[in-house]
């Protein structure tokens, strides 16, 4: 990095560089100066250096962030890249070309060797005035490049210098330039121990999530996992001498590894919804043992837990009769709900009459309406006296229903068109 001289330093070097171009190409005297291309152009050769523009380097301007702590504490010296726009005149006796001449010689200059060098720094910081500049000591060397300019972006530059008449000049950009802070960042700790170590290993990679019944025969396949079920995991390089398997932040040890493909019996007491799944890898460190440090985890794959209502379906406070009835659900899973989960109950027509499209309800339940964390009380109003399907979803996962032998499903259900609620003459 470098101070707040940086920028003239790299000026006085350019100038150097270019006033050393010319021998021994050259045979007469040229001034080289760091100066605005004069309004009244000079008839000595002469050679002007000009920074026009300082631009804000876009790749580098945030190698640095961020510089503090959330506590506002100073980590590292914040510094800004900066581009240098340099526009470099040639004048002289126009019969004998003495401007391109010159042009040629720095031309040839800055392609041959596009870096300032640290010699040529130092002895441009030695000018009195630049004392103290630091540049030479930067990481990072300043290059020139020539900058492409059309005609528009031409006339605009000159334009702005309106006493200043057009001369055969070069455009330069110097990338890139650190300016650096002066605060001192705060030191860092000291190192009770080293704990860095190189592993011959590229981490556990996870491809999908498969689940089926524990202890089932039958091969895995998408869907969402009941009470009880496995999970299994096909990936790469999931093998090690201890894995485990996070669950959100909840961390489970496999029933089975192998390199491709673990299983993970999902815990009786994992809430309904929806599961980001990683597994991760521990590495034993310092003497400290492997269960003491997952190291290394892999990508995360999400998966469903779904629950299951336990049958039978309380109804509770029916009222009403003709077409429309109200009544309270009491329904028991047989998974625990965690506080904050949107839980929703939503209604099914069983077996609605032909001719007519059945009817579906959705009621939402709020965490008061919850007495323990197995049971939903949820108030149905407005609804057909008919039989119906009940599920209970939980974070967007719908409970599981019961399969009937037709392929159709048999339950649970909650029985709302008792015979004491009578339908209204004329409805389907």
């Amino acid at each position: 990095m470098s101070n707040h001289l940086a920028v003239a330093t790299v000026t006085e070097a350019l100038r150097l560089m270019i006033a050393r171009s010319l021998s021994p190409d050259i045979p007469f005297a040229v001034e080289v100066g760091t100066r605005k291309p004069p309004s009244d152009p000079p008839s000595d050769p002469t050679i002007t250096v000009f920074l026009y523009q300082v631009t804000p380097n876009a790749a580098l301007s945030n190698r640095d962030a961020p510089t503090r702590a959330p506590d506002g504490t100073l980590l590292t010296k914040p510094a800004a890249a900066l581009d240098l726009h340099y526009l470099i005149s040639f004048y002289g006796d126009e019969s004998q070309l003495i401007g391109q001449r010159l042009l040629g010689c720095v031309v040839r200059a800055l392609h041959e060797q596009p870096m300032l060098s640290g010699q040529l720094i130092d002895e441009a910081a030695a000018q009195p005035y630049l004392a103290g500049a630091d540049l030479a000591a930067a990481p990072q060397r300043v290059r020139f490049t020539p900058a492409k300019m059309d005609l528009d972006e031409m006339s605009k530059l000159w334009t702005a210098m309106p006493q200043t008449p057009f001369e055969l000049s070069l455009y330069y950009q110097a990338t890139a330039v650190f300016v650096e802070g002066t605060a001192e960042p705060a030191a860092g700790k000291p190192v009770l121990r080293r704990t860095v170590r190189a592993l011959p290993s590229r981490g556990p990679l996870v491809d999908r999530v498969l689940s089926r019944p524990a202890g089932a025969r039958s091969a895995p396949a998408d869907g969402p996992v009941a009470k009880g079920g496995e999970l299994v995991v096909l990936g790469r390089g999931l093998r090690s001498d201890l894995v485990v398997a996070r669950l959100n932040d909840r961390q489970v040890a496999p029933a089975g590894v192998r390199d491709d493909q673990l299983v993970v019996t999902v815990p009786d007491d994992l809430s309904p919804g929806v599961y980001r799944l990683q597994v991760l890898h521990g590495v034993e460190l310092d003497g400290r043992p492997a269960s003491a440090h997952l190291g290394l985890e892999s990508n995360a794959r999400t998966f469903a837990c779904q629950a299951r209502i336990v049958e039978p379906v309380g109804v509770a406070n029916r009222t009403g009769g003709g077409s429309r009835v109200s009544a309270r659900l009491d329904i028991t899973l047989d998974l625990p709900l965690r506080d904050g989960q949107h839980v929703v109950v939503m209604l099914d027509e069983l077996r609605p009459p032909a001719g007519r499209r059945g009817a579906s309800y959705q009621f939402g339940v709020p965490p008061t309406a919850r007495p323990d964390a197995y049971t939903v009380r949820a108030e149905v109003t407005d609804v057909r006296p008919t039989t119906y399907l009940v599920r209970v979803q939980t974070d967007g996962v719908p409970s599981g229903l019961t399969p009937a032998a037709d392929g159709s499903f048999a339950g649970p259900v909650a029985d709302l068109g008792a015979a004491t609620w009578p339908r209204a003459t004329g409805e389907r």
